[in-house]
């Protein structure tokens, strides 16, 4: 009886330390299983910290290759600038040194240009005094030229007097034309003193306003030989009705002469169909009612030297 009651005291005891044993095991269990479930969650958790730390690395990776992309392209363009701004600045410098070198040919332009303002400021004040000299020369002149002017004026005053009192002395009908003028030419419109060469003969002569012909009349040309006949065949014969007779002349040529302006001169171009012969000859000018003046005129024979 003992021996059941120690037995199954002994069961007991052993029971009980089972299941202290168990019960002790399964809460280190426990508590070993919570902790590596706490331990996985702390992992997982780490995992993912580190899953997006690395997305983030990625990301920073990615986001760093395109700035390192950019900067490539950044230090491309960069380099080209700065070849051009090297190109450019080469060719400032060249610019610089041709500027220098003009710049010196300018300093020497301007020393130049100095020198001769020297020379014409001397020339200029020399020119200055010597227009002053000349200055007073022209107004000593220019009252010499009045002096002369009123001298002038009052010759011409006396010279008008004495003309008037010419006219009133002498009667108008023996005033005669003045200033004749006889060219013989040839054809070839060189003058001659050659008969047999002559191809025409310009006769003229001035008319003095002292005359006192007035408006629009006929004027005739009548040449005549020393035997006071018609030198070449005439175009006519005219009639002059003068103060003391009726003269008829010989008409050569004729032109119509308008008066108003005197004085003047009156020219006559008279191209004869027959030779002129050598010898004397007499050109005199009238009107219908007026003797205006004559010339007497020579043409001689040819010879054989000249």
């Amino acid at each position: 009886m003992e021996t059941s009651e120690q037995t199954s005291s002994g069961t007991m005891t052993a029971l009980i330390i089972g299941l202290v044993l168990l019960l002790g095991g399964g809460i280190y269990f426990w508590n070993k299983s919570r902790n590596l479930a706490a331990r996985s969650d702390r992992t997982e958790q780490q995992a993912d910290s580190l899953l997006a730390v690395k997305l983030r690395l990625d990301n920073d990776m990615r986001v760093l290759n395109e700035q390192l992309a950019t900067a490539k392209e950044d230090n491309t363009e960069l380099n080209r600038r700065m070849e051009m701004a090297d190109s450019q600045l080469n060719r400032t410098n060249a610019s610089l040194r041709e500027l220098r070198r003009s710049n010196i040919g300018r300093t020497r332009t301007i020393e130049n240009l100095n020198r001769e303002v020297e020379q014409l400021t001397v020339t200029r004040d020399s020119l200055t005094t010597q227009t002053g000299a000349l200055q007073d020369k022209i107004n000593w002149q220019n009252q010499s030229n009045e002096l002369l002017i009123n001298q002038q004026k009052e010759l011409q005053d006396k010279v008008t007097a004495l003309d008037a009192r010419i006219v009133t002395m002498v009667p108008r009908s023996s005033l005669t034309g003045d200033g004749f003028r006889v060219e013989a030419v040839k054809p070839n419109d060189k003058v001659t003193a050659k008969a047999k060469k002559t191809d025409a003969l310009t006769i003229s002569l001035n008319i003095p306003a002292e005359m006192r012909l007035e408006g629009l009349e006929e004027v005739y040309l009548s040449l005549t030989n020393d035997r006071q006949q018609a030198a070449i065949p005439p175009l006519r014969t005219e009639t002059i009705a003068l103060s003391d007779k009726n003269e008829v002349i010989p008409v050569h040529a004729v032109q119509n002469v308008n008066f108003a302006k005197t004085p003047m001169r009156v020219s006559f171009r008279l191209e004869p169909d027959a030779d002129i012969q050598p010898g004397t000859y007499r050109a005199s000018v009238y009107t219908n009612d007026r003797y205006l003046g004559s010339v007497e005129f020579q043409l001689r024979d040819s010879f054989w030297f000249f």
